[in-house]
């Protein structure tokens, strides 16, 4: 497996070659239910999320919703 680097929340990582943002979600192991994605500055849709790959060098920023009160 290929892998590339991409920076996650401020974190660089090592991620497989050829995912998309959906797939690197689960990669992550995060739910999708409660997420909200920024790649390279520019939101992704959920809508959008399996169609979007990750490049090299891509920055993304995850951001989780947490309920609460």
């Amino acid at each position: 497996m290929q892998l590339i680097p991409v920076l996650v929340n401020g974190e660089r990582k090592e991620a497989p070659l050829g995912q998309s943002v959906a797939d690197l979600l689960d990669w992550l192991q995060l739910s999708s239910d409660r997420v909200a994605v920024e790649m390279n500055r520019c939101i992704v849709r959920k809508r959008d999320w399996s169609q979007t790959m990750v490049a090299s060098g891509a920055e993304i920023e995850i951001v989780e919703f947490v309920g609460g009160g």
